[in-house]
């Protein structure tokens, strides 16, 4: 039988999602578009979906790494078990062929060593899948959760979802450096880069150059803030010309060439 959960998380707004593979560490889920577009960054929400590329998901989770310290910038282990992998390609390979295309959501968990049966790692993640490629955009990496008694798996695939918003920390590194980058917002000045959300294989999402991890401190290079409009400029050329940084000559070249701009 298949299980229908209704999960709330905040007020603004609920998610249906559907049940639809799961073992003892994976749950695999469909999310209904009305709520995945809701909640995906503006540009990949637009997307059209297509079940194309959803084969190539257990080679994607495979290059993706998570950093394990907090301290080491460079400690860094595999995201997905290798174990994992041949349940998630038995998945892929189900779904690649349902005619109408969908949004997942996979939620897998790894037991703690010391209390296995009362604190796992949960880790849950979209799956968006177009002509091109795919999208990962993780909701959680390696959430540390601790119950009061031994966990069911009702306990361990709760879900509540938020909007996704760029995570500033060097949370993944891609190791494919060919096919694949974070994503990084065309639009946004500040806060543009995602290092929670993976793009694989599509061209308008990659950025020019790729992200493999989120760049430390002394790599961000702040955005040069950009002139809004030819009046500005004018304005500033003025008083430029009023400080006698520019001669009368080259207020009057530059002055015509704004104006064509109009």
């Amino acid at each position: 039988m298949i299980l229908i959960f209704f999960i709330f998380g905040c007020s603004s707004f609920s998610s249906k999602i559907k049940l639809i593979d799961s073992s003892a560490s994976l749950a695999f889920f469909e999310v209904e578009e009305e709520e995945w577009r809701k909640i995906f960054p503006t540009e990949i929400s637009k997307l059209n979906i297509n079940s194309k590329n959803l084969a190539e998901l257990p080679r994607v989770l495979k290059s993706i790494q998570y950093k394990r310290g907090v301290l080491a910038y460079e400690d860094w282990d595999v995201l997905i078990p290798e174990s994992y992998l041949p349940e998630i390609q038995k998945f892929a390979e189900k779904i690649v062929t349902n005619k109408e295309p969908k949004v997942y959501l996979c939620i897998f968990k790894l037991d703690d060593i010391l209390s296995p049966n009362v604190k796992i790692l949960k880790t849950s993640f979209y799956i968006l899948s177009t002509e091109d490629g795919l999208v990962l955009l993780f909701h959680e990496i390696n959430t540390n959760i601790s119950f009061q008694t031994q966990y069911s798996f009702e306990d361990w695939v709760i879900f509540h979802p938020s909007l996704i918003k760029p995570i500033y920390r060097p949370e993944l590194w891609l190791r494919d450096k060919q096919q694949m980058s974070l994503y990084k917002d065309k639009v946004a000045v500040k806060n543009a880069i995602y290092g929670n959300v993976v793009v694989y294989q599509i061209p308008e999402l990659i950025p020019n150059p790729p992200l493999y991890r989120y760049p430390k401190e002394e790599e961000i290079i702040a955005p040069v803030e950009q002139w809004k409009s030819v009046p500005e400029k004018l304005k500033a050329l003025e008083e430029m010309r009023k400080n006698k940084l520019i001669t009368d000559e080259e207020y009057n070249s530059k002055k015509t060439e704004l104006l064509k701009e109009f």
